[in-house]
């Protein structure tokens, strides 16, 4: 019966070992979601800064007939 209950144990210890490296790499998943965020919100910010200077400029034909 001591094997059972030395089993049920490291069974145990598994568990708390498992969930651990799974909060860990859940920190990491979020980390990493976060960054990917922050990148894209950055590219976006760009994108509409490129697409008001564009807008602002005269058209490609106005340009050339002068």
């Amino acid at each position: 019966m001591q094997s059972d209950g030395s089993e049920s144990e490291t069974h145990i210890t598994h568990q708390r070992v498992q969930s651990q490296s799974l909060s860990s790499s859940d920190t990491r998943g979020k980390h990493r979601i976060h960054a990917e965020l922050k990148r894209l919100e950055q590219e976006t910010r760009y994108l509409e800064e490129e697409l008001e200077k564009l807008e602002r400029m005269d058209k490609a034909s106005t340009s050339c007939k002068e």
